[in-house]
């Protein structure tokens, strides 16, 4: 037996069946069937492992109907890395071939050349039939390439204190909040460099099986990494800050990653929120790997406060349904979600919701039909 599958085993078993993380699975409650849930998965898992269970259409669909949120994770007595079992079974179970062709399109299509040179084609596409069907939102219009940085020829380390990761969705959708947040950590006399040539940070590949095109796209950005010295790892994406933690290697100490609004709250507290800009009832969404993944709950709280009166705190914890790739491979599940998320924000008599996390950011403001404002963590300051 490989290390990888002695690896899936360890984890597996150290589920007790408690069932805990029934409550707190968005999927197993959207759809209340058992093996949706997280114990009903890893049983899933251990009875395929073991030959009592064959490999098969249903139970390919049980192992990926996952949003890899981490919810069953924060809320597991017993510590299972429930996420690092999905990941590293569905790696062992597939090697990338037996991933949905809707899926693969649309993981090209995050790093096709086409979308990044002649980014006008987003445009035709949220045009079209596909726009409804997959989310694709009407791109924001800014001009983000004089912010791209070119590493010179010699290979030379060039300094800087922030390398800024803008990631996929905001690359392609919204670079408008790339611009704003590059702007405001220049204005606290930070040196930031976006460098030409990032790729996806890999965590929509190797969370769908598809490993080797992970390890390519990492080899191709550390390569990029290695031509700066720079203090600060900076993303405005809780799961890019995840992947760059749990699966790039990073030396220990070499380098310090933040998510943005972690950033913020570190090194730029004094940047003042403008109240003036909201009226009504403000809550602040928790994207799901933002908080059970990288526990970050506080930073975004001590802006949102400065909103006094007008900030109601939703603490549900609830998911949105996005899930990166998830929403596209099961949309009716991920619309149940997001209906729990909207229903609580009516609850909370709430007219916008702040967020910083791309993928939350689209489901909230593409995808919902509540009627109510969405905006992106940097929307608060001036």
């Amino acid at each position: 037996m490989s290390c990888l599958k002695d690896e899936i085993n360890g984890i597996a078993e150290g589920c007790s069946d408690c069932g805990n993380c029934l409550f707190a699975c968005p999927v197993y409650n959207a759809e209340l069937v058992e093996p949706n849930s997280p114990r009903g998965k890893i049983n899933l898992i251990k009875s395929l492992m073991d030959g009592r269970l064959q490999p098969g259409s249903l139970n390919r669909e049980f192992i990926y109907r996952c949003a890899l949120c981490g919810s069953c994770e924060y809320n597991c007595t017993k510590n299972v890395r429930f996420v690092d079992l999905m990941i590293d079974y569905r790696n062992e179970a597939s090697k990338g071939k037996k991933i949905p062709i809707l899926k693969k399109i649309i993981l090209f299509l995050y790093q096709s050349v086409l979308f990044r040179k002649m980014p006008f084609i987003i445009d035709l596409l949220a045009k079209t039939p596909l726009q409804r069907k997959l989310g694709v939102p009407r791109r924001r219009k800014a001009n983000i390439k004089k912010l791209y940085h070119k590493p010179k020829g010699d290979h030379k380390e060039e300094e800087t204190d922030i390398l800024f990761f803008p990631g996929c969705v905001l690359t392609l959708f919204y670079p408008q909040i790339i611009e704003k947040a590059v702007n405001l950590m220049k204005s606290k006399g930070f040196s930031v460099v976006i460098p030409q040539g990032l790729q996806c940070c890999g965590f929509p590949f190797i969370s769908q099986g598809w490993k080797d095109k992970f390890l390519g796209l990492r080899e191709k950005n550390k390569t990029i990494f290695s031509r700066y010295r720079f203090k600060y790892l900076v993303a405005p994406c809780g799961t890019g800050v995840m992947t760059f933690k749990n699966y790039y290697g990073f030396e220990e100490g070499s380098v310090e990653i933040h998510e943005l609004t972690e950033f913020f709250f570190k090194y730029m507290k004094e940047t003042p929120v403008d109240s003036s800009r909201f009226t009504g009832k403000i809550t602040w969404h928790d994207p799901c790997h933002h908080l059970k993944s990288l526990g970050i709950a506080d930073p975004p709280r001590f802006f949102m406060k400065q909103l006094g009166d007008k900030f109601v705190d939703d603490k549900s914890e609830l998911c949105c349904g996005f899930g990166g790739i998830f929403s596209v491979g099961f949309p009716s599940t991920s619309k149940k979600i997001l209906q729990r998320k909207v229903n609580r924000l009516n609850e909370l008599k709430a007219d916008t919701v702040v967020t910083a996390c791309p993928g939350c950011y689209l489901q909230l403001r593409e995808r919902s039909l509540s009627g109510k404002e969405v905006k992106f963590f940097t929307d608060l300051f001036g």
